[in-house]
């Protein structure tokens, strides 16, 4: 592939179909811990050994990138990424999905540093902005591709013995979700041969300083954005807890296959991005975030007090919807306020998202006694990103 023209594009959408599957970590929790019969606490170590990296790679990869160059670090991060997704399918264990699942997010890491930016390198004048808004919608395919894969597929392959594990007992658990690794390494394999190939010729920016480890320590000592930082965290933290207990909750109520809530989450998230870039149109961001923080909280009481199945299903959809552009929102209000550290800023929020790796663990701790209190983080997640808007509309004007 010689230079950027109008098909230099497809391998970077590629990427970040693959950078959806790192979302599989939040996925997994319930079904690992059927399939492995582990307490809530230990299957909620597989959401944090997906998101951990986050907050370990991020800067210093952001820093490294800027000698090594972004192809490279996009191939990185591939290679990353297949490792991982190789190792369940030669050996299956405990112990082996949680190493699979720790190099699958040192890959989605990587992907998440370069991607942005390598797509600004491949977008024809004038349409970065458009084709970055396409790929995160393709990055939402990758991760609802994850829970469909589980729901249509995974659930009906107990009677073949690689995809079972076997109890004391003699009987068989169900570990039909394995056939999602073999899946995504056949299409990380192919994504990083059409990396590999492709030749980008980079866009440089000379107005552009990088960030440092310095410059964004020092933007934290700025109440406003440290505040928004922690919003992104315990905002991650509040969505991956929703993944990982949602099923337990529908398994509660009466359904088999509990990882249907999932789905559901997810389509509400994407329609939820979607309807966001409209509505965002003719109402200011903070307004947006007040709005859609306040929905998020009905949506999660509602856990607390289902009349019906109905309703549960209602808010799952609703909480899905209300989260949907919490991330986007933060951070775009964050940058137009300090848009002179716009790279410390985003050094900063996607380091947060290790937020998805700490905070399920306090879920998965509660969800050990008490599976309808473990709501309760997520709950005080949204509440402090509430509060963080409505003393952010009071000092923007």
């Amino acid at each position: 592939m010689k230079g950027n023209n109008k098909f230099s594009t497809v391998p970077i959408f590629l990427a970040f179909l693959c950078m959806g599957f790192g979302d599989a970590s939040g996925q997994l929790v319930s079904v690992v811990e059927k399939a492995f019969r582990v307490t809530p606490f230990m299957a909620s170590l597989v959401s944090f050994s997906g998101m951990i990296m986050f907050g370990i790679l991020s800067i210093p990869l952001g820093i490294i990138q800027s000698r090594a160059g972004k192809k490279n670090i996009l191939l990185i991060g591939l290679a990353f990424f297949l490792m991982g997704a190789l190792l369940p399918v030669v050996g299956f264990s405990f112990p082996v999905v949680l190493l699979a699942v720790l190099l699958m997010g040192a890959g989605a890491t990587m992907l998440q540093v370069s991607g942005q930016p390598i797509m600004r390198d491949v977008s024809p004048e004038g349409k970065f902005s458009r084709n970055l808004s396409f790929a995160q919608s393709v990055k939402a395919v990758g991760t609802l591709s994850t829970s469909l894969i589980i729901f249509l597929i995974g659930t009906k392959l107990m009677h073949y013995s690689w995809f079972t594990i076997p109890a004391v007992d003699g009987s068989l658990y169900n570990a039909g979700f394995r056939i999602l690794f073999p899946i995504f390494a056949v299409i990380l394999f192919i994504t990083l041969i059409f990396i590999f190939l492709l030749k980008i010729k980079t866009k440089t920016d000379e107005s552009v300083i990088p960030a440092t480890i310095s410059s964004c320590f020092n933007a934290l000592k700025t109440p406003f954005i440290a505040c928004m930082v922690i919003g992104i965290f315990l905002y991650c933290g509040a969505e991956a807890s929703l993944f990982n207990r949602i099923p337990g909750l529908l398994e509660q109520a009466g359904y088999d296959n509990n990882i249907a809530g999932n789905i559901v989450l997810i389509l509400a998230l994407v329609v939820g991005r979607f309807s966001g870039g409209i509505i965002l149109n003719s109402m200011k961001p903070v307004i947006f975030l007040i709005l859609t923080s306040l929905m998020a909280i009905i949506g999660n009481l509602m856990f607390f007090f289902p009349v019906n199945n109905i309703m549960l299903w209602i808010a799952i959809g609703l909480t899905g919807l209300a989260i949907a552009n919490i991330f986007p929102l933060i951070f775009s209000i964050t940058v137009d306020k300090f848009p002179d550290k716009a790279n410390e800023i985003s050094g900063l929020m996607v380091t947060a998202i290790v937020g998805a790796a700490i905070v399920p663990l306090l879920t998965g701790y509660i969800a050990n006694t008490s599976l309808i209190h473990s709501f309760c983080v997520p709950l005080v997640c949204i509440f402090y990103v509430l509060f963080t808007a409505l003393n952010v509309k009071n000092k923007i004007r």
